[in-house]
């Protein structure tokens, strides 16, 4: 901009230096700066009228009155610095700098002055001309700029969301100390790098940031564009919003935990219902029956009567107990210690043992097993479970062989309990852990025995699902967390 003023004025000067009256035609032309002309004894030939605004002397009060010098600081003639401004001019004949000047009140101001020399019509050096550019408003502006970038970037640094200038190319400008938590990144890596996410000034997106940890941020990014050291860019500002999304989706679990839970209870109050309903009719029934055989002092009946009543009563207990086992099952996980897995087969095994040997059941063991963190007693009620459904859905025609092991799958120990008996139709494979599901078995147990299990291991955090088969039998899986065991190794009772 000032290089363009000066050139305007040094071009405007050339085209006038052939005029018959340069001094004169130069003073009069429509420039808006402050033009004297001078003989190199200082003293003031012509003064314009941009001059008299800008010093605000009268023409009068200075042409052929005063120097010069009046127009410079005390100190700047002082120093003889006005003199090697004339040397200078006299050496290149045009010389351009930027300084001070003084007004008429004292005041100084900046300015922008150009020195040229004056030549009569036969190229005789007779003096030279001074044009001025006051700088005032110019530098006001320039500062106030400079003040409302400064406020700028003490805003933006300061602010509690993350603020980032990033180039129309994607490139890191600015980060301020909310962004290098965010980003998990000192300003220094992240200042010149790619910004890596789209940029488009109105939007507002959702992003997620992966942190050096692993861990990943969500943050809600708003976008402007705006300017920053003279360069068009986007100001991005993200909020970190991590902690509200995971309340979301904690209460969105909550939700579905909370719907299946009523959906549990609706299957539960009908299975208790509908399963109650069968004793309590054959309670009613044999209870009219003592009465009539007492009445009618059959009493070689009474003892038949009351066996019968009290196997309906024992049904009922029975039934009752399975059904607050499964309603505690999930909630009493509660003393989880680091125990070795295959102690807990032995002991379930040895249970059995009773009734193992009278139906020549065979059980076959992996040669090692994993310890794990859980609740024992937890543990071997699963165990017992299973092993029960292998006893009681056993293939009557051949020897029950159960087989009690587990296997490496990915990140994850899955253990099985398996056997050969009549099996689990592929259609039936994901209802036999419904409570009060019986399938093909129905009358034979009270349909809460998987439930039980299925309960168990997600409490622990884990799974459970049935094998698929090739062949007859059934093998029925589970898992626990992996990152829970320790020490693996050992043999089937001391791991």
């Amino acid at each position: 901009m000032q290089e363009t003023s000066q050139q305007l004025v040094q071009d405007r000067i050339e085209e006038l230096r052939e005029s018959t009256d340069f001094v004169s035609t130069l003073l009069e032309s429509p420039i808006g700066y402050a033009i004297i002309a001078a003989d190199f004894d200082g003293n003031v030939i012509a003064f314009n009228e941009g001059a008299h605004q800008i010093y605000g002397y009268a023409p009068e009060e200075v042409i052929g009155k005063q120097g010069i010098e009046i127009f410079f600081p005390e100190d700047f003639i002082e120093t003889g610095k006005l003199q090697e401004i004339i040397d200078n001019l006299i050496e290149k004949e045009s010389f351009s700098y930027e300084g001070e000047k003084v007004r008429k009140n004292g005041e100084r101001f900046p300015a922008q002055i150009l020195f040229t020399l004056r030549k009569d019509k036969s190229g005789k050096v007779v003096g030279f001309i001074e044009v001025v550019e006051d700088l005032t408003e110019r530098k006001r502006a320039q500062k106030e700029l400079q003040d409302s970038l400064a406020n700028f970037r003490k805003v933006i640094t300061s602010n509690a969301d993350s603020m980032l200038i990033v180039t129309k190319s994607g490139i890191v400008r600015f980060a301020n100390p909310a962004a290098e938590a965010l980003f998990d990144h000192k300003a220094k890596d992240l200042l010149g790098a790619q910004f890596g996410f789209p940029a488009v000034a109105g939007e507002t997106t959702e992003i997620d940031i992966m942190q050096k940890g692993g861990e990943t941020a969500v943050a809600e990014m708003r976008v402007v564009e705006t300017e920053w050291e003279g360069e068009s860019v986007y100001l991005a500002s993200l909020r970190d919003v991590t902690e509200r999304k995971q309340a979301q989706e904690a209460q969105e679990r909550l939700s579905q935990q909370l719907q299946a839970q009523v959906s549990e209870l609706e299957t539960f109050s009908y299975g208790i219902a509908h399963d109650l309903r069968s004793p309590l009719v054959s309670i009613e029934g044999f209870s009219r029956l003592l009465r009539a055989d007492i009445q009618n002092q059959r009493t070689e009946r009474v003892q038949e009567d009351i066996r019968l009543l009290e196997s309906g009563v024992r049904k009922m207990q029975q039934f009752l107990n399975r059904t607050l086992e499964y309603s505690r099952a999930g909630y009493q996980v509660k003393s989880v210690k680091n125990v070795p897995f295959g102690e807990i087969v032995q002991e379930v095994i040895t249970e059995f043992n009773g009734q193992m040997s009278p139906i020549g059941a065979t059980v076959s063991l992996a040669e090692t097993f994993p310890r794990i963190c859980a609740d024992r007693m937890r543990i071997r009620q699963v165990l017992t479970n299973l092993i029960q459904n292998s006893i009681k859905y056993r293939d009557k025609t051949v020897p029950l062989k159960i087989e009690i092991g587990y296997r490496l799958s990915g990140d994850e120990d899955v253990f099985f309990v398996g056997d050969n008996g009549i099996g689990i139709d592929a259609s039936e494979a994901e209802k036999v852990f419904a409570l009060f599901y019986r399938g093909t078995a129905e009358g034979e147990g009270s349909g809460a025995g998987l439930a039980i299990v299925k309960r168990i291991i997600e409490a622990h955090g884990g799974r459970v699902w049935v094998q698929d088969q090739q062949e007859k039998g059934t093998t029925m899986c589970f898992t626990l967390p992996q990152k829970k065991y320790t020490n693996k190794g050992g043999s089937n009772g001391k791991d």
